[in-house]
């Protein structure tokens, strides 16, 4: 039997300019797209669009912790991270003082669902061809951001922030529905706050040199939309 469309391993296709590469180039940016895989599979996760149904919205972040896609490391500040979203006694902190508080405690990514190297063509122009671990629509839409993130990490200060801006607005909409749901403002908070870290580590990833001097000229997905994500693109566009 064949595999339907719905099965198929989405796979990145990327070519490289014409050039000579050193090993240990090739070598440091192939582990920069490792390391840039679960930062941008969070953001993928908690992104908001316009037409999710409130209540989903603002619970992104729980969900998130108790049926992950991406697996955190139980550690002490897992733990301060869960009882602000999900407090067993009595009323949630002060939302600043949660905030504030949390801030310090970076959550660290375990594991996320596996992003290989199926296929590395070393002969120039260089090709590779990257699968992502399951096709649901979080690892599709990370893999959308991987492809804005390897044609010019240069420039993912101009596009990827504007990109969360709207997530942020579509997050203060919902909360406005639902005023007086105290306990949702702080997980609408510290959704905030999540994409805010993952955001700034793609961004000093983004500076390492093994990403400015090696991008993609050309770069496909295949077995996913073959359509950028509209806030995807429009936030790529206005940033050129």
């Amino acid at each position: 039997m064949g595999t339907t469309a719905e099965e198929a391993t989405p796979t990145l296709h990327a070519v490289y300019p014409e050039t000579v590469y050193e090993v240990a180039m090739l070598g440091w940016h192939f582990a920069a797209i490792h390391a840039a895989w679960p930062h941008l599979l969070v953001l993928a996760t908690l992104c908001t669009h316009e037409d999710e149904d409130p209540e989903a919205r603002v619970a992104k972040i729980l969900r998130l912790l108790e049926e992950p896609t991406i697996y955190f490391a139980r550690d002490p500040d897992w733990q301060h991270w869960y009882r602000a979203l999900d407090p067993v006694h009595g009323e949630p902190p002060p939302v600043d003082e949660t905030i504030g508080d949390l801030a310090e405690r970076e959550l660290i990514v375990l594991r996320v669902p596996q992003l290989t190297f199926e296929r590395i063509k070393l002969d120039s122009p260089l090709e590779i061809t990257v699968a992502a671990a399951g096709s649901t629509g979080v690892v599709i839409y990370a893999l959308h951001l991987l492809c804005a993130f390897l044609r010019d990490p240069e420039r993912i200060g101009g596009w990827l922030p504007r990109l969360v801006t709207g997530w942020h607005k579509a997050r203060r909409d919902a909360e406005m529905v639902r005023q007086g749901h105290r306990v949702e403002v702080i997980r609408g908070r510290l959704t905030d706050l999540l994409i805010k870290q993952n955001m700034s580590r793609l961004m000093r990833l983004a500076q390492n040199p093994e990403l400015h001097d090696l991008h993609p000229v050309q770069i496909t997905l295949v077995g996913a939309e073959e359509e950028t994500p509209e806030d995807i693109r429009e936030a790529w566009q206005a940033q050129r």
